[in-house]
């Protein structure tokens, strides 16, 4: 089975760099970020700064990207 890597970035915070994880295809690789962005977001023991971005990024075993989540806060007055 293919692997992919999961990595988070925010703000000037460096990424840890995670281990590569077997997924059947990319439909569930997907779903797994999707379900693990929402699990760290709920987690967060921090306010987001207006302006700041989230942002879960996933690469194939060659740490090619192959898409991102991407969560912005912005301030509407």
């Amino acid at each position: 089975m293919p692997k992919y890597f999961f990595v988070v970035r925010h703000g000037d915070r460096t990424p840890d760099h995670s281990d590569a994880i077997e997924f059947s295809d990319i439909g569930a690789v997907q779903l797994e970020a999707i379900r693990s962005t929402g699990e760290i977001l709920r987690e967060l023991n921090y306010p987001m700064e207006a302006g700041s971005e989230w942002r879960m990024e996933v690469a194939d075993e060659a740490r090619k990207p192959l898409f991102s989540l991407r969560v912005i806060a912005e301030l509407h007055k």
